[in-house]
């Protein structure tokens, strides 16, 4: 228990410290876009491929890859059948903010710092059935119901996929792997340096990027959506900590995926939709905050 409130301070104080950058002028909010650009290009990557070191295929990882693309199709539903009725720039809020995980900025860190290497297997998994709603099938439904331009194609959403270093370090090292390839524990070792630092400035950018602008009228929608995130999110952790056969840590690991934040991407897919800005930077703040607790909670309790 000891060891586990000891690394929630660490990553809260990681958060602060961001947050603390930001409020007193020595860092902007925009200085974060520098920050994602070496999370996603370099730790981020190293820290995938350290989870192939202890690599093995078993049906659990097959299960993740539907668990990540089903629910996130569900949630897509209920965007919809929660939006009917409202204007179309509301709607297509719906339709990016109720689905959709920020696995690599968010989840992965907490996996990495509380369970085991292995864990980060199942979590990539996981990803490669959330990354082509992220990528763009949620950005494809919120067009069609605003009324904007640029609706994307099954081609685009790959080839988003295909241009994103995260996903191609573990195309890359999967394809290796399945026919029994194995590469150098020095190189391993290498990867597991760089991507120790995925974690410190994932959280680090967490907190320069929160914020909480959101006028009187914006708050009972955004409630809303969240609830309606939430409370299925809740239920599907429920569902697969209780009922599937899978050994702890794999249940674990889709436990925290489930509850995770809404996407990064949802903030300039929404504003390219008319979206209120107020309201998505309240989603993502209020998301991101959300998680964290329901993750610490979760690990504590598993403690």
């Amino acid at each position: 228990m000891s060891t586990v409130l000891f690394k929630a301070l660490a990553f809260v104080l990681m958060i602060s410290l961001g947050y603390l950058m930001k409020t007193r002028g020595i860092l902007q909010q925009e200085d974060s876009q520098v920050l994602m650009k070496i999370i996603i290009n370099i730790t981020m990557p190293a820290a995938l491929i350290s989870g192939f070191r202890t690599f093995s295929v078993d049906f659990s990882l097959l299960f993740a890859v539907a668990i990540g693309f089903g629910f996130n199709l569900l949630l897509l539903a209920a965007g919809w059948i929660f939006s009917a009725g409202r204007d179309g720039s509301t709607r297509a809020l719906y339709l990016l903010n109720v689905p959709t995980y920020n696995i690599g900025n968010f989840v992965l860190p907490f996996v990495q710092g509380f369970l085991p290497s292995s864990a980060v297997l199942c979590l990539c998994m996981f990803d490669a059935g959330n990354n082509p709603f992220g990528a763009g099938i949620t950005y494809s439904a919120a067009c069609s119901v605003s009324g904007g331009s640029g609706r994307l194609s099954l081609r685009d959403i790959v080839r988003r996929l295909f241009h994103s270093p995260p996903f191609l370090a573990y195309f890359i090292m999967l394809l290796l792997y399945l026919p029994g390839i194995r590469l150098p524990d020095a190189f391993f070792d290498l990867c597991g340096l760089f991507g120790q630092g995925n974690a410190f400035l994932a959280m680090f950018t967490l907190g320069l990027i929160f914020e909480w602008h959101l006028t009187r009228e914006d708050i009972g929608e955004v409630g809303r959506i969240l609830a309606v995130r939430y409370g299925l999110c809740l239920l599907a952790a429920a569902a697969v900590f209780v009922l599937t056969p899978f050994d702890l840590v794999t249940r674990q690991t889709l436990c925290l995926c489930l509850i995770g934040p809404i996407t990064t991407l949802a903030i300039p897919f929404g504003l390219s939709c008319g979206c209120r800005q107020s309201r998505i930077a309240a989603l993502s703040s209020v998301s991101m905050a959300l998680s964290f607790v329901l993750s610490l909670a979760l690990l504590i309790a598993w403690a």
